[in-house]
């Protein structure tokens, strides 16, 4: 790889990344009407779609943050992906501990408490996504089987079945903020890193906390309450 084919990948990835947006927007409200409806088939089929999103999402953010333009090295580029192909999880572990050396000096172990911040924030919110997305891109949408197709995947099964749009959304709002924090250690780790780092992490806290309290019931709930205000604003108009 070269400097303009980082640069061809970053504006593709870029660009993908926008659609990918608005389709989980899209998802997203056809989920919130279905909820709205009682629909309940409709909620499970709409939110395995949204899953599969994710885990696309998932991938093309990763993919454009490492080919970010005057960024890593060609050469850390290709160790990450390296070590992506052991795992998601170790892909963002090499790209977090490449992106930290960025920063300037030492000063109150700045860069290791940086560090281990990442790593735990990747242990919680990344996980290799890709073994449910390959379940449900092969029709596996109820009982998931296991690699060999020979047997069922008890543990892959309840993961499928388990999904809901708020576990979905928490992950997909804490992948943003870690892209955004390791984002800015790559394009400007003494500036926008310094300024910026522990506002990203204080409101990723609270998202985190809001959104962890969240349930079905609640979120059909505030939709309902949602929908009520809107007709009596309508009424009214």
């Amino acid at each position: 790889m070269d400097e303009q084919q980082r640069l061809s990948v970053f504006q593709a990835q870029t660009t993908n990344l926008r659609a990918l947006r608005k389709v989980w927007k899209h998802v997203n409200r056809q989920i919130n009407n279905s909820i709205l409806s009682k629909d309940d088939a409709a909620v499970a089929m709409n939110t395995k779609l949204l899953a599969v999103i994710y885990c696309a999402f998932a991938e093309v953010a990763f993919s454009k943050l490492i080919h970010t333009p005057k960024g890593l090295t060609i050469g850390e580029i290709e160790q990450i992906k390296a070590s992506g192909r052991a795992g998601v999880k170790f892909g963002w572990v090499k790209c977090a501990e490449l992106s930290v050396r960025r920063i300037d000096g030492t000063k109150h172990n700045h860069r290791p408490n940086v560090l281990q911040t990442l790593k735990k924030l990747i242990e919680e919110f990344i996980y290799d996504s890709s073994l449910i997305r390959n379940k449900l891109a092969h029709g596996q949408w109820h009982i998931a089987l296991n690699s060999e197709n020979t047997a069922v995947n008890q543990q892959l099964t309840q993961d499928v079945g388990g999904l809901t749009v708020v576990e979905l959304y928490r992950r997909h709002y804490s992948l943003e903020k870690l892209a955004a924090i390791i984002e800015d250690l790559i394009e400007s780790p003494n500036r926008a890193h310094r300024r910026d780092y522990w506002a990203h992490l204080t409101e990723l806290e609270r998202k985190h906390q809001e959104v962890s309290a969240w349930t079905m019931e609640e979120k059909t709930a505030q939709l309902r309450v949602k929908k009520s205000h809107s007709k009596a604003s309508h009424d009214l108009a």
